[in-house]
């Protein structure tokens, strides 16, 4: 390397930090122009490619780059973020963990590797990299905040809450460690701070993705005595019907309750007797006093573990709907069968065929999107051509003797027609059902299937499909 490519390659250098990357790549061209040996200057180029947003030109680069210098650390570290950003997190993964050969106690490279492992869902090989990073960085508060979220993976959310109390003391504007902390005080039952902290949920990254449209004032707990509230729907379908059953509350306050929400909960909503009328997000907005998201809600209701608004049920079924072929022959028991969610929470039909072995049910599917070979030869019925939006599913979950879910929004639907329900809860479990038991405190109808180990579903389905063989003969036994 010449004098002048040192010099060359150090402005550039400069021009990056100063965040002008299009300077940096001109200069890095220039050099690979009179010298295309240079590795340092294929990997300024990918780097600076990378800050300019042109991420295939950056992984083009910096693969060339580590062919030529195959046992850079720092090579491997970048390329394994470019990898990163593009989803392909197994090379991410190859790339950190040869780099972390090279550099043991790189606390980007350990923070980066154990968030990969995060997204695998193994918390249990991020923790020890998480430690190994903060060894090197403790006062480091996003690292603070990740270990936090594994730790509660992990299924130690105290030891969470104090990691993220710890971040939050380095850097209390943290919106992220804040909701985040606020679901953890959740699942351990403190309600009273854990809805403050929930509020922080408008100040983090995906929030500010999510258009905030408050058409009238937000309600700050005002009396509501002759006044019109404009409920929003928030978050998922799961989460608006959990949240709905404040509807009535509002009601006995004195308020008329309107709602806003996505068409597959319109007419499930409208069955509610609290609630006054109905609209969709696209149309003109109802006239109102006062407006709130729904997951506010229990903040400004004061909700505590113990005044659970949980009578069920809350919600009703349609009336006058025909049911599908095929339903009314059954003799036996019927239950009510979903293994997967819409995002997070997913099995298959096939782990869940020692359940199907139970000889004394007969089953239905409640899948949306089931598929047909997953069906073919198994003893169920498919429902799925009637499953228009939740109000038909609540009108079918009615004419059943029990309803097995994963964690998804038709359990919340199961336990708010009041419908015995067993809900099969991953091992990671969200704040809702708390850390621990089989009993869930917004659903007094429902039971908890807890996984026991975070990469198996055997054991729990092999003790929901005992507790089913019982249950079934209990039924047959049971007059009328």
């Amino acid at each position: 390397m010449n004098v002048q490519h040192v010099l060359a390659l150090k402005k550039a250098l400069d021009h990056l930090q100063a965040n002008r990357p299009l300077q940096a790549l001109e200069i890095a061209r220039n050099i690979l122009e009179h010298d295309p040996n240079l590795a340092d200057a294929w990997f300024l180029s990918g780097v600076a490619s990378d800050a300019a947003n042109q991420t295939g030109q950056a992984l083009e680069h910096l693969n060339q780059a580590c062919q030529m210098v195959p046992d850079s650390w720092e090579y491997l570290n970048h390329r394994a973020l470019v990898l990163y950003h593009l989803g392909r997190f197994d090379a991410s993964r190859a790339d950190y963990e040869q780099s972390l050969h090279h550099k043991p106690d790189n606390p980007e490279a350990l923070a980066n590797l154990a968030r990969i492992h995060m997204l695998d869902h193994r918390p249990d090989l991020a923790l020890p990299c998480f430690h190994r990073a903060l060894a090197h960085e403790p006062e480091n508060a996003i690292l603070l905040g990740d270990l936090g979220v594994c730790l509660v993976a992990l299924k130690f959310p105290r030891e969470g809450i104090a990691c993220y109390r710890a971040g939050l003391a380095l850097a209390p504007g943290d919106a992220e460690i804040h909701y985040n902390l606020s679901r953890a005080l959740l699942m351990v039952g403190d309600y009273r701070e854990g809805w403050l902290e929930n509020e922080w949920r408008w100040q983090t990254r995906h929030y500010q993705s999510v258009a905030k449209i408050f058409p009238h004032p937000l309600w700050q707990g005002e009396p509501l005595q002759g006044r019109r509230i404009l409920l929003l729907q928030e978050q998922g379908f799961g989460d608006g019907i959990q949240m709905i059953r404040y509807a009535a509350l509002l009601v006995g306050m004195g308020g008329m309750v309107l709602v806003v929400c996505d068409q597959p909960l319109l007419r499930l909503f409208a069955t509610m007797p609290a609630v006054h009328g109905v609209a969709l997000f696209d149309d003109p907005p109802p006239t109102a006093d006062y407006c709130c998201p729904m997951m506010s809600l229990p903040k400004l209701c004061d909700t505590r573990l113990e005044t659970i608004p949980s009578a069920v049920p809350y919600l009703f079924p349609l009336s006058n709907h025909h049911l599908p072929k095929g339903w009314e022959s059954h003799k036996r028991p019927v239950v009510g069968l979903i293994w997967r969610g819409k995002t997070r929470h997913q099995l298959t039909l096939n782990l869940l065929k020692p359940l199907l072995s139970v000889q004394t049910v007969s089953f239905i599917s409640l899948q949306k999107d089931a598929r047909e070979e997953e069906l073919t030869g198994l003893p169920i019925l498919d429902t799925q051509s009637f499953l228009s939006d939740f109000a038909v599913t609540a009108t079918l979950m009615v004419e059943l003797d029990l309803i097995i879910s994963i964690d998804s929004a038709t359990a919340h639907l199961a336990g708010a027609l009041g419908k015995p329900v067993w809900i099969l809860v991953s091992h990671a479990s969200e704040w809702r059902w708390l850390a621990e038991g089989t009993r869930a405190p917004w659903y007094p109808t429902a039971t908890l299937y807890r996984q026991t180990k975070p990469d198996s579903w055997s054991e729990t389905i092999d003790n929901l499909a005992s507790d089913l063989t019982a249950w079934a003969e209990k039924q047959i036994l049971l007059p009328g």
